[in-house]
């Protein structure tokens, strides 16, 4: 097939991150893929890195795009023979369904957001009469489309995210990895990845890590992430005024790789978001236990893999308590880390490549 993605999205977050791997593994798979992102986007930065083909004709957040975009999308659509066209957001699953009336390819929208899908007249035009298959992230959202929009043998699926493999592999032993990062090879390392916000969780983390460093002082703690709502300074000064002993602080560094595979024990303590959850992925990647939160597509991959413990967001006392059961019982460690190992090896990009195709091939046979 011949198949258009369209990412406009301003930043390299996990929508567009998705949206990448998406279009690396239907290449994968032989079909012949166009990305188009706004002019100078970081989402296009990043695809034309990794080696797609990116056009930046169009800008889908100007002011007159819903005017003057249908036709030229249209027009590159044709000049490309595109088959079908898939929209990240709103705005490009508008411009697109309105450039495919009359035309041969169809139109797919793909929805990772954490805000259900609105049912007023305007949206069930778009998503009833105008879209030919719909792909989500998690099976919640799936049932909204499902009881909002009588979408007739419209498909819709779940598919959800991949990694390139080859990029998180171990390195070295574990012991050297921890001593890269200046850690005690010979005591346990727990860690948490993500940007310094509200909704990573990272105050429950250090709750968590002041309870479990009671019991075991000589655990260790990570946080790892790039400024954000939060500095790294108040994160800093909460982990003190907790009196959370043996932390480091990392903010955003080359290595990442390296330093999760410094981590016995992985952690997600995110309180919202996380429609796309890549850490998780990385962490099973590198063989690390799981300790997480029950919101959104992190439940639902915790409970398909079983490679870790999942916990209600926003508690402390649950989060403490799951680290400690790993902390105690290797082979539950171990359990764990195999399984998570398991499924996502099962998550390359050609497996996302592949599942992304049989729902673009329903969306093509769609009459």
């Amino acid at each position: 097939m011949k198949i258009i993605q369209i990412i406009d999205v301003r930043w390299h977050n996990a929508c567009a991150d998705f949206a990448i791997k998406q279009a690396q593994g239907l290449k994968l798979r032989g079909h012949d893929v166009l990305l188009l992102a706004n002019p100078g986007s970081p989402p296009g930065i990043e695809a034309k890195k990794v080696g797609l083909d990116v056009c930046e004709e169009i800008n889908f957040s100007g002011k007159l795009a819903v005017a003057s975009a249908p036709s030229r999308l249209r027009g590159i659509a044709r000049c490309f023979g595109a088959d079908v066209i898939i929209a990240h957001r709103g705005e490009s699953h508008l411009i697109g369904a309105l450039a495919a009336r009359g035309m041969q390819f169809r139109i797919a929208r793909f929805r990772g957001d954490v805000r259900a899908p609105r049912s007023d007249i305007f949206n069930r035009w778009l998503n009833e009469r105008l879209t030919n298959g719909i792909a989500v992230s998690t099976m919640q959202l799936k049932k909204d489309y499902e009881n909002k929009f009588r979408l007739n043998g419209i498909p819709i699926k779940i598919i959800y995210p991949g990694i390139d493999l080859d990029c998180f592999r171990i390195t070295a032993p574990k012991a050297e990895l921890k001593l890269k990062f200046g850690l005690n090879p010979d005591n346990i390392v727990i860690g948490i990845v993500g940007r310094l916000s509200p909704v990573k969780g990272h105050r429950y983390f250090l709750e968590a890590a002041s309870i479990v460093g009671q019991k075991y002082p000589k655990a260790q703690f990570v946080i790892a992430g790039g400024d954000a709502q939060i500095k790294m300074g108040e994160m800093k000064e909460l982990a003190a005024s907790l009196e959370v002993k043996n932390i480091r602080f990392f903010e955003v560094i080359d290595n990442i790789v390296d330093l999760i595979g410094a981590f016995d024990i992985g952690v997600v303590a995110s309180i919202g978001s996380e429609m796309i959850c890549r850490v998780l992925l990385e962490y099973f990647a590198l063989g690390l236990p799981v300790v997480a939160t029950s919101v959104n597509q992190i439940s639902e991959i915790m409970e398909l893999s079983h490679g870790g413990i999942l916990v209600p967001p926003e508690d402390s006392a649950s989060l403490s308590a799951a680290l400690l059961k790993l902390i105690e019982d290797v082979d539950k460690r171990e359990k764990y880390s195999a399984l998570g190992k398991s499924w996502v090896d099962g998550r390359s990009l050609q497996d996302l490549g592949g599942d992304t195709e049989l729902f673009l091939t329903e969306v093509h046979n769609v009459q």
